[in-house]
């Protein structure tokens, strides 16, 4: 069976790389382009396995998501995703409960690796 990916992200290039890199590793992938998009429907649909999430996003924000997400299924595991240079960033996203934290600028084996481990876990 496919392992239930949620991506979101505004950027549609960002979205078709994922995709590309993942085409090979039995993953179904959704997308969503704002954070509010991406609320409703894991509301409607909480069988993902994964969630990967950019953290600046119209509408709600990566941290925001992460939030609403955590309240429906506590044990997701969810993916910052960013192209951010802040220095604190990585450890801001750890810091408030993402599992994981990928600058957008992607290291592929490192990313595949991470994808396929989190979303193997059953809870």
């Amino acid at each position: 069976m496919k392992r239930q990916i949620l991506y979101i992200d505004n950027d549609i290039t960002s979205f078709i790389l994922v995709s590309e890199i993942l085409s090979e590793h039995n993953v179904e992938i959704t997308h969503c382009r704002n954070g509010e998009n991406a609320i409703k429907l894991f509301k409607l649909y909480p069988l993902f396995d994964l969630v990967i999430t950019e953290t600046k996003l119209p509408h709600a924000d990566g941290f925001t998501i992460l939030n609403a997400i955590r309240q429906i299924k506590p044990d997701i595991p969810i993916i910052a995703q960013t192209a951010s240079v802040l220095d604190n960033m990585e450890k801001k996203c750890l810091e408030a409960g993402f599992n994981e934290f990928i600058f957008k600028l992607i290291d592929i084996d490192y990313f595949v690796s991470v994808v396929i481990m989190l979303s193997t876990r059953r809870f």
